[in-house]
């Protein structure tokens, strides 16, 4: 026998085609999207106003570094283990931005916020003196690694060695007035580890 379908009292709801429809993401997971994501953003802008303003401002012959200072202290407030992704990706689209010193600033980022955020989790509670702190000991060993790569290729001379110092500090000058920013944008999505 066939069985004959009844028709239905009620009409079926309109499937709404979205993008996060198909994306099955819970309310936390997407809130931690939205919290890189606006690490992201700050940094693409921090890298628009390095490139375009501060490369004509020098101040003793040096200038600063805006994305290396903020990706070292997005890293050191989020910790390593949500991090590690993030200073690999950042530092490589930092070098095809074209502003990076040399490939081997993608592996001296990297390796540096991996560094800085066990230091810091390991000796140091989680406050402002620590980030940086942990900022000022990254930006200067980068530095470092920027002039003596460039001594090496014969890109610099050994007489140009303050001027790597004096990036170092204006831009650990800068670390402050972003602390507040990504401190806010860090609290979004909560707190995965509580010290």
């Amino acid at each position: 026998m066939i069985a004959m379908a009844k028709k239905s009292e009620f009409r079926p709801d309109k499937s709404r085609n979205t993008l996060l429809s198909h994306l099955i993401l819970t309310p936390l997971q997407r809130k931690k999207v939205l919290k890189w994501g606006l690490y992201t953003l700050v940094l693409v802008f921090l890298s628009v106003v390095q490139d375009v303003l501060l490369s004509q401002v020098r101040i003793f012959g040096a200038t600063t570094e805006l994305v290396p200072c903020a990706i070292f202290l997005i890293c050191v407030l989020e910790g390593a283990q949500n991090s590690c992704i993030f200073a690999l990706i950042s530092s490589l689209l930092y070098l095809f931005s074209g502003t990076a010193a040399g490939p081997y600033s993608m592996v001296a980022i990297t390796f540096l916020c991996i560094g800085v955020c066990v230091l810091r989790q390991a000796f140091l509670q989680a406050s402002f003196p620590a980030a940086m702190l942990c900022v000022a000991v990254a930006m200067l060993v980068y530095e470092l690694v920027n002039f003596f790569f460039g001594l090496f290729l014969g890109l610099t001379l050994f007489s140009r060695f303050h001027g790597f110092l004096i990036t170092a500090v204006l831009s650990v000058l800068v670390a402050p007035v972003l602390y507040p920013l990504f401190k806010s944008i860090g609290t979004i999505g909560g707190q995965s580890w509580k010290e």
